[in-house]
């Protein structure tokens, strides 16, 4: 029987095996998986590398949302959080002011404003009534850390807001704002702040322009507010208020187009033809609206205005030629006036046959342009708030509060809104007819004016026990300067 021996145990190295075919060798380092031998000498398994290469890599960063994107919507609340919002923050018993103000300082956390979006928000605010200016030494830099450690972030939040209502404590007080000590002068009132922040005359048109991407985006942001507000609950008692400013802001996105498009088409071509005709002079530079169409000459001028005449006003023309009525009829009156649309009448397709019928005459001379099927805009005076003294207490009288007829193209037409404000210089003839000289404004449906829209810039004055200078004083401070009588 063969004796058995122990192995050795002192490591020594395998005799090569033989690589069977179609399986590669071990003196290749490339294909060797096992061990990675690195400059030190020291055999680090590639499994193990590979693990420590992942571990280096960081995750991309995710991109956070604005809160303003198109279909973005606020997380859900727990139950916590709902309870708290209706017992602690927002319940009925709680002043408005303290709930207003808790409101707009959480929506500024939950949003990412960026400074665009921020300035926009605190002059709608300031709009309102609302210190939104940023204060010196207010930042969580310059709050201890031992507060910061007591303080949740309710009180960090509160600490560190720039939006306030003044309580007037102290003579801590700004007459550019609200302050509730002095209320009798504001009411709550947010459709009227929305309008007059988003109007496309006043605050943000005087600020941007008629830039309708700009228009968009301001409204974007009064919108988010308004549906936070609306959706917390945080006052009730003002909801139908808050539905209306919302609907406010899509008309400032709907009209704000509009109102570039009128402002290239008004007052139409029918009526310059009567100016070319009746107005003999005509230097006027403070016209709005400017033509994109060529003012007609005067042959053009009779024929568009003889067409019309004869299909949408034809009483006024019946048994007399239209070169008669230009011949006979002079400019009687001339009036700067406002008015606001409250009816559009559409050409009817009677008129519209007729006109075909003199644009195919026509079309055989080649130097008259097409004329386009015109209608009527019934429309009232009124007087509209922009902040002048003589707007403050200006009336109409009793005889010229009567309804007025404006003739206008098919395209105008269509364009125009029941509620828009035409600020006009309207012309009368001696027929009676009344047409557009020159348009100065238009104004969307939603216009109003804010008092508060003459403080924004405003600063109290400062009491100053310096002596005026006088005539001894010249040369006293270095002052070359000569007086004169």
């Amino acid at each position: 029987m063969e004796s058995l021996t122990p192995r050795s145990t002192t490591p020594t190295e395998d005799p090569p095996r033989a690589a069977a075919p179609g399986e590669p060798t071990e003196s290749s380092p490339a294909l060797d998986n096992t061990k990675v031998h690195v400059n030190d000498g020291t055999a680090i398994p590639a499994e193990e590398k590979k693990k420590n290469k992942n571990k280096k890599r960081k995750p991309a960063a995710k991109k956070r949302g604005t809160g303003f994107e198109e279909y973005y919507c606020d997380p859900p609340m727990t139950p916590a959080e709902y309870m708290e919002e209706r017992q602690v923050l927002y319940p009925p018993h709680r002043p408005f002011i303290e709930r207003i103000v808790e409101c707009i300082q959480r929506f500024r956390a939950r949003r990412r404003l960026d400074s665009y979006r921020n300035d926009l928000f605190s002059k709608y605010l300031m709009l309102g009534g609302i210190d939104a200016t940023a204060r010196q030494f207010q930042g969580t830099d310059k709050i201890t850390d031992d507060v910061l450690a007591d303080a949740d972030k309710s009180a960090v939040r509160e600490m560190t807001a720039e939006d306030v209502i003044q309580r007037g404590v102290g003579g801590n007080t700004n007459p550019r704002f609200f302050n509730p000590n002095d209320a009798e002068h504001w009411s709550v009132d947010f459709t009227g702040v929305a309008a007059g922040f988003l109007d496309s005359s006043e605050h943000i048109p005087s600020l941007m322009g008629r830039n309708e991407a700009d228009i968009r985006k301001a409204a974007e942001v009064v919108s988010s507010f308004l549906r936070y507000v609306d959706m917390h609950d945080v006052c009730p008692e003002y909801a139908d208020d808050i539905k209306r400013a919302r609907k406010v802001c899509d008309f400032a996105v709907e009209e704000t187009p509009i109102l570039n498009k009128l402002s290239q088409l008004l007052p139409g071509h029918f009526n310059t033809s009567l100016r070319v005709l009746f107005v003999k002079d005509d230097a006027d530079n403070e016209v709005f609206c400017v033509q994109d169409d060529q003012v007609p000459d005067v042959k053009q001028a009779k024929v568009s205005h003889a067409t019309t005449m004869s299909i949408v006003v034809p009483e006024q023309v019946q048994n007399t030629s239209a070169s008669a009525v230009i011949s006979t009829s002079t400019v009687i009156g001339t009036k700067e006036q406002t008015y606001e649309v409250r009816a559009i009448t559409l050409p009817t397709e009677t008129q519209r046959a007729m006109y075909k019928a003199v644009n195919r005459h026509l079309s055989g001379q080649g130097s008259i342009p097409e004329i386009q099927p015109c209608g009527t805009i019934n429309t009232r005076p009124i007087i509209i708030r922009d902040g002048w003294d003589n707007s403050a207490t200006a009336t109409i009288p009793l005889e010229e509060d009567v309804d007025t007829q404006f003739i206008l193209e098919e395209d105008i037409l269509k364009l125009l809104r029941i509620g828009m404000k035409l600020r006009l210089r309207v012309c009368t003839l001696s027929t009676g007819l009344k047409f557009i000289q020159h348009v100065r404004q238009v104004l969307p449906t939603f216009y109003v004016f804010l008092p508060q829209e003459l403080m924004l810039d405003f600063k109290a004055p400062v009491e100053n026990d310096r002596p005026a200078k006088s005539i001894h004083d010249i040369g006293s401070d270095g002052d070359d300067e000569c007086a004169e009588d």
